[in-house]
């Protein structure tokens, strides 16, 4: 039964952990790109939720491959073979050649995975010295313990007790920095291809480079962090393609399960080689109705008409920020590659304020790490959709700067 934003909003209050900062807003339902409230107002949907909804709301294959997989089995755990997640598997290692793959059920949960997989291969190989992961200023890489120790972000480590060591944080894109610290007792370099959360930040070709060379020189392993950034996002499969990168592992999540909780860790066949049974585990990773989920997301994102569109999108979406930024003296900047797509605000103007006008005119757009507006809009949003955003996101513009 509908209820009004107000008492819901009272219930979570009296129910809920307050751990979320929360819209007044009851949404009721949500189709393709666009959600709708219980007045029936429609919203132009472009956090997807944080780059969850890769293929919007209500797609077809996803219901679809769910209602039959729930005609067999919900869960039968990894004590046994498990068809759909067989079935995703290969899909990705055919996609991403990659040689094996993990599954869990968030992105935190496959960056805890990476990491101890990383750790783990070099134990088994005799050199147990190599334990030091290097991460970068502002990176987020998610809330367990060894994943938030990762993140570069003090603020969100505070009055949680000691974290696990071994991890060092560099700046972003400061290549001698990271130089300084890989040296022979190096276990990982672990990135995002491109840092959402800290700010929208890109990689420069520059630190690309110097990760390859490092790679190669001491022979450590490289970690890509493509929760947010893989899964076509960026335009290509996988994030790091973009850039050059060549990580032995990668993590995924978001948009794989197409809404459905599913994390994934992609690896090289010499890490796989170096794991035994007991090594890492998960009661509900890889479930089977996440799978077939996260096989029909898969499939859909691996065409390549599906990457074009996220590619020409994505050059609409910039042209029209750039307008607003050479019309508005408080946005400094576009940042990101793909449907990640950021605007760069001065101190004048708190990003909330333009997330609050844009949801007034019925778009929905979020936040970044400093003061940055962040735009995550279905990966299969049309160019109709696109002009749409734009038009509410310059009125949002006008009324905040009033």
């Amino acid at each position: 039964m509908a209820q009004s934003c107000a008492n819901l909003l009272e219930q979570d209050k009296q129910i809920i952990a307050p751990l979320y900062g929360k819209a007044d807003i009851n949404f009721v339902k949500g189709e393709g790109s666009y959600l709708f409230d219980d007045q029936g107002n429609k919203y132009l949907d472009f956090v997807a939720g944080i780059a969850v909804n890769a293929l919007g709301h209500q797609n077809q294959a996803i219901k679809d491959a769910v209602v039959d997989q729930m005609g067999h089995f919900n869960h039968i755990s990894n004590l046994y073979p498990n068809y759909p997640q067989i079935e995703l598997g290969k899909k990705l290692l055919e996609v991403t050649k990659f040689d094996k793959a993990f599954f869990c059920n968030s992105g935190t949960e496959a960056n805890e995975g990476a990491i101890k997989f990383a750790r783990k291969y070099f134990d088994r190989k005799g050199e147990k010295n190599r334990q030091k992961i290097i991460t970068f200023v502002n990176s987020f890489h998610g809330r367990t313990y060894a994943a938030l120790s990762a993140t570069g972000q003090p603020a969100i480590r505070e009055g949680f007790g000691s974290m696990p060591g071994d991890f060092v944080h560099v700046t972003w894109n400061d290549c001698e920095a990271l130089k300084k610290e890989v040296n022979k007792d190096t276990c990982a370099i672990m990135l995002e291809s491109l840092a959402a959360e800290g700010g929208v930040m890109t990689l420069s070709k520059e630190m690309v480079e110097t990760i390859n060379s490092l790679q190669k020189e001491f022979g450590c392993l490289v970690i890509v962090d493509e929760v947010q950034a893989g899964m076509g996002r960026l335009g290509t499969f996988l994030g790091f393609e973009k850039y050059g990168l060549k990580p032995d592992l990668v993590s995924l999540a978001k948009g794989i399960g197409g809404g459905l909780p599913l994390g994934a860790v992609l690896l090289r066949q010499h890490i796989a080689d170096q794991l035994k049974a007991g090594d890492h585990g998960t009661t509900f990773g890889g479930n089977p109705i996440a799978c077939a989920a996260g096989l029909a997301v898969t499939k859909q994102i691996a065409d390549p008409a599906l990457l074009k569109n996220v590619a020409e999108r994505s050059a609409q979406l910039k042209a029209g920020l750039n307008a607003l930024v050479e019309k508005y003296a408080f946005a400094k900047e576009i940042r990101g590659e793909g449907l990640i797509l950021g605007v760069a605000l001065d101190e004048s103007m708190p990003v909330g304020n333009i997330i609050s006008a844009a949801r007034s005119e019925k778009l929905m757009v979020l936040s970044a790490k400093g003061n940055v507006l962040r735009m995550l809009p279905p990966l299969n949003v049309s160019a109709a959709e696109c002009d749409e955003a734009l038009a509410k996101l310059a009125n949002a513009f006008a009324a905040a700067a009033k």
